[in-house]
């Protein structure tokens, strides 16, 4: 079968020198990229539970459980290696290994297995051990079955669910007693409300570990801002929220002040604020709606689950429940498929890329429309790219009359860095693919590609290949079915995430040539760099 004609914008690539390699910024909070070993892998598992992706975050984590206990680390570690261990032996995918996705519901089960079991003798000691190794390999099956279950964009995430499920079965196993540390409040002075929410600030993020001790609240804090002080801030907020919404509805603030009403308000917060949406001021409304809404469902939850300690199911409920409300009632909202989550702070450059790249396209559009030469007005390049892009139309230019010709570009295309391939395309269809390219870069109309007009597509073509990857991971949650096209509906969302309007007739005519239903990603990209 013959391969799909290359678009337009990778052709072109071909007359551009290599990209620089990206340049990593410097400081504590910048993106950076590890190696994939199985410690890294280990201290992602940690660090998974908090939507972060950051090994030092994960030996903070680590950090904090031994401070919590050295048997809480142990078993974090335990119920960690057990679930990658299952998934390495099923073969269900290196790279989620080296994520920490398969890893973080087995540690958590780790966890609540040294807070909520009596290993006060060895015997009781070595069942646990046995029962976290067993109960987090099985929080990977459920991921995988969830997965295969749910594989289409837009479904819900699993999330903690399989910790959940998992400890509460060790629980009705091993019938424990369960400490006052997590479910019940020791008999002690009640703090006033402000030191409530001041000593329940550190303790909430502890508690979505289930760790009471104070300092490791602080190293849990400390583990997200390490990595997105966005995060951390959200988090901050959720926790903030969740205790506010527990205090009105007869909380008590000893509770408060333990983070015991707090946890499932940092994990809303993170997630719905920063993780599955992109950060703005829509997604912390709804962040902070998700948090108190939290708290609430956790209070319900106590009513009827007995002796069985909350966890984090009022998390995953609410989590589930405003993903669905906010791409329904609020399309501009656009959820981050899974397996690009990474931090806040870079979804956030993938939006301001995404309307950067789509608003200049919205422009180029209206200006056809009235005749206008796309770009008109804007910047001029640099005298040193100015003379690059003179350089490289004089090369092209072979018959040196200051006009690019059809042929003079088609000929360029089949001796440049793909040439091989290129060679094997049908010259036809190169030819249909150049005639249109040839039209949007006469920006005057006179017949002639002239130096101005090529040096302002090359432009745009430099400045869409370093935003390229940015902005086909913000694409690519816009196609909710999957199809890998982009139809009108779906492009109508697309713009509204970044704030412009549905297209007019005439736009659509002009994206949607022929009548055409929808677009290959391909054939977007062309459109963005030639329209």
């Amino acid at each position: 079968m013959q391969a799909d004609p290359a678009s337009i914008y990778q052709l072109l690539q071909a007359l551009l020198p290599p990209p620089p390699a990206p340049v990593g910024g410097k400081g504590l909070f910048a993106e950076q990229h590890f190696q994939a070993g199985p410690w890294e892998s280990g201290l992602r598992s940690f660090s998974q539970v908090i939507f972060i992706n950051h090994p030092l975050s994960g030996g903070l984590l680590l950090l904090a459980f031994l401070i919590q206990s050295p048997w809480m680390a142990l078993l974090a570690v335990l119920g960690m290696a057990a679930a990658n261990a299952v998934s390495k032996l099923l073969n269900l995918g290196q790279s989620l290994r080296d994520q920490g996705i398969h890893g973080f519901n087995g540690a958590l089960v780790g966890c609540a297995a040294a807070v909520l079991a009596d290993s006060r003798s060895v015997v009781d000691a070595g069942l646990i051990a046995v029962l976290v190794a067993f109960g987090g390999g099985l929080t990977t099956l459920i991921l995988e079955l969830w997965r295969r279950r749910f594989h289409r964009r837009g479904d819900p995430p699993a999330l903690t669910l399989p910790f959940c499920l998992i400890t509460w079965g060790l629980v009705a196993l091993v019938s424990p007693q369960i400490p006052d540390s997590i479910e019940t409040v020791k008999a002690a002075a009640s703090p006033g409300f402000v030191q409530a929410l001041a000593f329940g600030l550190p303790h909430s993020f502890g508690q979505v570990f289930l760790c009471s001790d104070l300092v490791s609240g602080w190293l849990v804090l400390l583990a997200v801002a390490v990595a997105s002080p966005i995060a951390a801030a959200l988090g901050a907020c959720g926790a903030l929220m969740g205790m506010i919404t527990a205090l009105a509805s007869g909380a008590d603030n000893a509770a408060l002040a333990q983070g015991l009403w707090g946890y499932n308000g940092v994990l809303v917060a993170i997630a719905l604020g920063g993780i599955f949406h992109v950060p703005g001021r829509r997604t912390l409304i709804i962040a902070l709606i998700g948090a108190g809404l939290a708290s609430l469902l956790q209070g319900l939850q106590g009513m009827f689950m007995g002796s069985l300690p909350a966890l984090t199911l009022s998390f995953v409920l609410t989590t589930w429940m405003l993903q669905r409300l906010a791409g329904r009632t609020l399309p501009a909202l656009i959820p981050v498929a899974l397996h690009a989550v990474v931090s806040p702070e870079e979804h956030r450059k993938r939006f301001l890329e995404a309307s950067e790249l789509l608003g200049s396209f919205r422009r180029n559009l209206r200006q056809r429309l009235d005749g206008m030469a796309p770009n008109a007005g804007g910047e001029q390049p640099q005298s040193e790219l100015n003379s690059e892009m003179q350089a490289l139309f004089d090369e092209l230019d072979l018959n040196r009359d200051g006009h690019l010709s059809l042929e003079e570009l088609r000929h360029a295309l089949l001796s440049g860095g793909t040439s091989k391939q290129s060679h094997q395309r049908r010259i036809s269809s190169l030819n249909d693919q150049l005639t249109a390219t040839m039209a949007s870069m006469d920006l005057n109309g006179d017949g002639h590609i002239d130096s101005a007009e090529f040096s302002q597509l090359i432009q745009r073509l430099q400045r869409l290949r370093q935003g390229e990857e940015r902005l086909l991971l913000y694409l690519m949650p816009v196609d909710a079915n999957g199809n890998d096209r982009l139809d009108q509906e779906e492009l109508t969302r697309l713009l509204q995430s970044i704030g412009q309007p549905p297209l007019t007739a005439g736009e659509q005519a002009l994206v949607f040539p022929n009548q055409q239903k929808s677009l290959s990603w391909h054939d977007f990209v062309d459109r963005l760099l030639l329209s």
